[in-house]
């Protein structure tokens, strides 16, 4: 008995040290998850923050700027008697008229001198009578004005990644550019003096322009490489030697003593025609000339001959009396001849040289010549020497230092080659003389 009262009190003794010591077992045997689940459980949570109890300061958002509304712009013609006239006006997007600007200008022939050119950013671009004027698109204000340009009835773009104006006009210039500043980047009057009439802008890559030639048909295109503003055009020259110069020399030097601008094919009345005829004929063939009654004549067998060469139709006058009082002709039909005031002491001492042939496409070709006159003193002894119609352009330059010819403007001529009995020979379509 006295043995087990002292088993059980030293029990005792024993669970009040481990008490003393924290109660906590020199090994734990439970498993990593629930003592994972322990700490977890044994981590205090964060302390919350005091409230407090004073009122904090308010603070108003910053104040962003609305934008400007936006606006397009409205271009209104108002033209009148001599006055080109438009009304550009600045009109939100609710409608309002936010600023109006007014330009006007004499009218000049046919062209059109107030026109639109576009939008960039907050710019507005259009041409004023060869002007290029920038407005602030927000509020109207004339920003700049680049009066290089010059041109009218214009096709143009804006580059947009710039900012950048490309023009022509359709009396020139060729080409001209200026960047969002104003600053005049290329101009070019006459990219090429072979065909006229500039029109039809557009993209033909991300660095080159294409634009159409309408001074013939099909129209022509050239090319802006907007790298470094050359431009390049799609023609191909044709040489001109030997009887092939002479041929073209004469047919340009048969028309450039007539006095206008144009024989179409399928244009020109049997007077005008048969007027060209008589003026051939003295300058080329005088023994077609008869004078009867004081008048230089020409039979209507000869006038078809030369018609059908130059213009490729026959002409066929009526069996009653005409005149034409534009030429001055009358037609005999009792002779079959063409009758003209005689006008023995005037000079046909001009003729043609050509400088260049272009191979137009469609067939047709563009000659480039230079108008010469042969010394009076020469020409009242001798006549024309028919060796001038063999002259290169060359030879025609260094024949003027010598003083026998003189070199008097220049032009340009459109023309069908054809076969004339196993020689070269051209049908005019139209025919300009460069602008004095």
């Amino acid at each position: 008995m006295k043995k087990h009262l002292r088993l059980t009190a030293l029990l005792l003794c024993l669970a009040l040290l481990l008490s003393a010591c924290g109660g906590k077992p020199a090994e734990d045997a439970s498993s990593p998850a629930e003592r994972h689940r322990t700490e977890r459980a044994e981590t205090p949570a964060p302390e919350t923050p005091a409230v407090t109890e004073e009122p904090q300061p308010f603070t108003e958002p910053p104040v962003t700027p609305s934008p400007a509304p936006a606006v397009r712009v409205v271009m209104e013609r108002q033209d009148s008697g001599e006055i080109e006239k438009v009304l550009i006006s600045g009109v939100s997007e609710a409608g309002a008229t936010v600023w109006q600007k007014e330009y006007a200008t004499d009218y000049r022939t046919e062209l059109t001198l107030i026109q639109p050119i576009g939008a960039w950013q907050d710019r507005y671009y259009l041409n004023h009578n060869g002007t290029v004027v920038c407005l602030r698109l927000s509020d109207g204000e004339t920003l700049w004005e680049n009066g290089d340009f010059g041109g009218a009835s214009i096709s143009g773009l804006i580059d947009e990644r710039n900012g950048s104006v490309y023009l022509c006009g359709w009396y020139g210039p060729d080409f001209f550019a200026c960047d969002s500043e104003g600053n005049t980047l290329s101009l070019y009057g006459s990219a090429t003096e072979s065909c006229w009439w500039p029109s039809d802008m557009a993209w033909n890559g991300p660095d080159e322009l294409v634009i159409w030639y309408h001074s013939i048909e099909p129209a022509v295109p050239y090319y802006v490489d907007l790298r470094d503003f050359s431009i390049t055009w799609t023609f191909d020259t044709k040489e001109l030697s030997g009887a092939s110069l002479y041929w073209a020399n004469i047919f340009v030097s048969d028309f450039i003593e007539q006095g206008v601008s144009t024989f179409p094919r399928d244009g020109g009345s049997d007077f005008e025609l048969a007027h060209f005829v008589r003026l051939f004929c003295k300058i080329n063939r005088q023994s077609a000339i008869r004078y009867i009654d004081g008048y230089e004549t020409v039979g209507l067998d000869t006038v078809n001959e030369l018609c059908r060469h130059f213009f490729g139709r026959e002409i066929y006058p009526s069996d009653s009396a005409q005149t034409s009082e534009l030429w001055h002709m009358e037609w005999r039909p009792e002779t079959g001849r063409f009758y003209a005031p005689a006008a023995d002491g005037e000079a046909y001492n001009a003729f043609a040289v050509v400088r260049d042939c272009l191979q137009l496409p469609g067939g047709s070709v563009r000659l480039r010549y230079d108008v010469y006159t042969l010394n009076l003193d020469e020409y009242w002894q001798s006549g024309m020497d028919g060796a001038l119609y063999y002259l290169s352009a060359a030879e025609a330059e260094a024949m003027a230092r010598t003083g026998r010819i003189t070199k008097t403007s220049s032009g340009w001529a459109e023309a069908t080659p054809v076969q004339q009995e196993g020689r070269d020979g051209y049908y005019l379509i139209r025919m300009e003389p460069d602008p004095a």
